[in-house]
């Protein structure tokens, strides 16, 4: 097969015994019923609760090949944002155990990634399911949103001190999230994840402000900041805060996502 980086990998049977790094490839294992050959896992993973109990070979601080080594694995599973990880796949390579690089910069990608890992380990038929049920689901949201026109949307995924906001733009499934959901990101014009000014938000003036929180809070306070009450969207309450959770992991909950807000965006189509 050919991964996500076009390395082409042979994987001889269906693995056993695999290592998985990153939330987001550990929540697409489970969503394959692959967590019974699973036996150790990367990066700080919350979800599933089950996966929270398999033995962790790091995290932030890097990934060590010794480690991984430990578990005796037949197939290793690492995402390209972390040069650590990346560099397990060349030490395994040098023992011929073979590794598969999932990207997942934006939703098509991750929705390729289901075949890839279902193709890696022989959950053919899972990996299927899961996606048609997934296209199947972005299509009805598609659908319902169509019969309204786009709202234009600032998506924030983080508040930084001194005026400072965090957003995502095009190449980002979040963006790709945003327009399934019926909205029209008015950060498009920039490139994945980027930090922008409440003067840049001004200037932008959304129909729909969607703040992603760790702890939501009241969503009145974003209307307490210098200056945001003059926003379109606060004078038209439409403002909304909704947990952050699984909304940044490109995984299979991405469609919960979409889900969420499509109903933020035209919540009189979900009354």
């Amino acid at each position: 097969m050919t991964d996500a980086i076009g390395r082409r990998v042979r994987i001889a049977a269906p693995p056993q015994r695999i290592v998985v790094v990153f939330p987001s490839n550990v929540e697409l294992a489970w969503a394959l019923g692959l967590e019974d050959r699973v036996v150790a896992i990367g990066g700080r993973v919350r979800w599933p609760e089950s996966a929270r109990a398999k033995p962790s070979i790091g995290g932030a601080l890097g990934y060590s090949a010794e480690a991984v080594a430990a578990y005796r694995p037949d197939l290793v599973v690492v995402t390209p944002s972390h040069y650590s990880a990346l560099s397990l796949v060349e030490a395994f390579e040098r023992v011929q155990v073979p590794s598969v690089v999932l990207a997942h910069p934006d939703l098509p990608s991750l929705l390729r990634n289901i075949d890839l890992l279902g193709r890696a380990t022989g959950a053919d038929e899972a990996a299927r399911a899961l996606r048609t049920g997934m296209e199947g689901r972005l299509q009805a949201i598609a659908g319902k949103v169509a019969v309204s026109p786009r709202r234009s949307v600032y998506l924030e995924t983080a508040a930084a001190a001194r005026g400072a906001f965090q957003t995502m733009g095009t190449g980002h499934y979040a963006n790709d999230a945003l327009q399934w959901a019926g909205g029209r990101n008015v950060f498009a014009d920039l490139q994945g994840s980027q930090q922008v000014s409440a003067e840049a938000i001004f200037v932008r003036d959304p129909d729909v402000i969607i703040s992603l929180q760790q702890v939501p809070k009241d969503a009145a306070l974003i209307a307490e900041r210098p200056g945001w009450h003059s926003l379109r969207a606060v004078k038209s309450g439409r403002v909304v805060v909704l947990e952050r959770s699984h909304k940044l992991i490109p995984g299979p909950r991405q469609i919960e996502a979409v889900e969420q807000y499509a109903r933020a965006l035209h919540p009189e189509l979900f009354a």
